[in-house]
């Protein structure tokens, strides 16, 4: 058997010694008078000549998920008020997140080992999760549109809601019915998402995230308050929120479960600020669905009109006195009925609104519901402040069939306040033991609430429903409730 070189010899065992050593930092190169090369883990003798001190990086041990960052869990402040607090919807969801303008990556991908995958491979949607979690290798990067997907996956209202009632505070729930009481909400929330990190561990060939996969998330949530009633956003902040599962055993859809339950982390570090707690309770209603204060105003006059003027001579007073209803589900209208500030409408306009806006004469101002009868479905109001604008007279007999009569009202939008429309008295009705008139003058939503003249100018009714098809068409069939059965059924006493 042939020798190998010296040289050689000592070169390979150089290599052996850098497989077996992991822990080597560093090497020394350097070339004798021969022009041999050599490699040491010392360096050499100064008559050998100079040396090179070559590097080795170390191995690195591969992370075992994408660094999440941490995350302060603050306490929330509980509703421990009596008075139920402002309903709050979550109405939007949103991601706003560019890649390029973050340091750090989205996140990271890993597939299951070959052994794991098999294992994952078996279990079904009813299966438990395994006991142990799976090894994972890494398999890339994740982008903004893996992020995205997941987000679309994600319900992130059921969490938001648990948060909320779990502390105590009121969340709006959506009308049934299209006749119910005005269900609107007092704040609206959207929810902008401005930096995601991610982590994700799945089957190596799974189609959709509907499998048992390991995960972590990290959100920062960038939150906007916006009032309904005073249409505008009231607050802005941003918490955060993370859930860190990746060292844990696989949960089945564990990508959306992983999203969601950050979510609600940050959401209750949002209930744990007080400006925004604050919010929610300042002038909260008591849960009482009250229909009467219980106060006394003996300062409610009502006048009777004259049945010599004209609505057409009228109409500027009748401009000054009609009113439009801004609550948080939306508008209605209504109208001066007796100084100083009080107004009529419609009870499901207001609905369980403790308060509402009402513009009057291009001013927003604040007013109180005093009254309310369902049953009869008419509410009395009382300005916060008055500008000494006339209320309209009544006239308190009965109309005639055939009668013409002038409807006024906020159709549609609030920027068709005072519109009139002209019909005739259609027919007197019945409708649940209770009379109204029927009119064939043009109504649309927004209309309720808002007053109906005769030819003098004076008030004979409040407009309340119609009949509409599918396409939101009118019929023609409208209803009015008799302007004497609204105050007494508020107590109002007739002049």
């Amino acid at each position: 058997m042939n020798k190998l070189p010296r040289l050689t010899c000592f070169s390979l065992l150089g290599l052996v010694l850098l497989t077996v050593q992991p822990a080597l930092a560093q090497l020394y190169k350097w070339t004798d008078e021969k022009g041999k090369v050599h490699f040491s883990d010392k360096p050499p003798p100064k008559s050998k000549g100079e040396s090179e001190v070559v590097n080795i990086k170390k191995n690195k041990t591969p992370a075992s998920s994408q660094k999440i960052p941490r995350v302060v869990s603050l306490e929330p402040i509980k509703n421990t008020a009596v008075a139920k607090s402002r309903t709050v919807l979550l109405e939007r969801v949103l991601i706003d997140f560019q890649e390029g303008k973050n340091e750090h990556s989205l996140g990271k991908t890993y597939k299951y080992t070959r052994d794991a995958n098999r294992k994952a491979k078996k279990l079904r949607q009813s299966d438990k999760a395994p006991r142990t979690p799976y090894p994972c290798i890494l398999q890339g990067n994740l982008t903004l549109n893996n992020a995205k997907y997941i987000a679309k996956q994600t319900d992130f209202t059921e969490p938001f809601v648990e948060a909320f009632e779990e502390n105590g505070y009121a969340i709006a729930t959506d009308k049934t019915f299209a006749m119910e009481q005005s269900s609107g909400n007092d704040f609206s929330l959207a929810a902008v998402i401005t930096d995601i990190r991610l982590s994700h561990c799945g089957s190596r060939t799974a189609p959709d995230l509907r499998t048992f996969t390991q995960n972590a998330t990290y959100l920062k949530i960038e939150w906007k308050v916006f009032d309904n009633l005073a249409r505008q956003v009231v607050y802005q902040t941003t918490t955060e929120g993370v859930e860190d599962s990746f060292k844990k055993s696989a949960r089945f859809n564990g990508a959306a479960i992983s999203a969601g339950l950050a979510f609600r982390h940050a959401t209750e570090n949002l209930l744990a600020q007080r400006e925004f707690v604050n919010l929610l309770t300042a002038g909260a209603m008591l849960d009482t669905g009250y229909q009467d204060q219980g106060e006394i105003h003996d300062d409610i006059k009502i006048a009777q009109g004259s049945p010599s003027t004209s609505f057409v001579g009228k109409t500027g007073e009748i401009e000054r006195a009609a009113v439009t209803i801004r609550t948080p589900g939306g508008h209605g209208s209504g109208f001066l009925i007796s100084s100083p500030g009080y107004v009529l409408t419609n009870q499901h306009v207001v609905g369980q609104s403790r308060e509402v806006v009402v513009i009057l004469g291009g001013q927003e101002i604040r007013a109180v519901v005093l009254r309310s009868h369902p049953g009869r479905d008419v509410a009395l109001l009382r300005l916060k402040r008055h500008d000494g604008a006339k209320p309209l007279q009544i006239d308190a007999n009965q109309v005639s069939l055939g009668e013409e009569i002038y409807v006024v009202g906020t159709p549609l939008d609030e920027t068709f306040d005072f519109s009139i429309t002209r019909g005739i008295i259609s027919a007197r009705r019945t409708l649940d033991k209770r009379p109204y008139y029927q009119t064939d003058a043009a109504v649309n939503p927004g209309n309720s609430g808002g007053p109906v003249f005769n030819s003098s100018g004076n008030v004979i009714g409040i407009t309340v429903a119609g009949l509409f098809t599918r396409d939101g068409a009118s019929k023609n069939i409208n209803y009015v409730i008799p302007i004497v059965d609204a105050l007494e059924a508020l107590k109002i006493k007739l002049p």
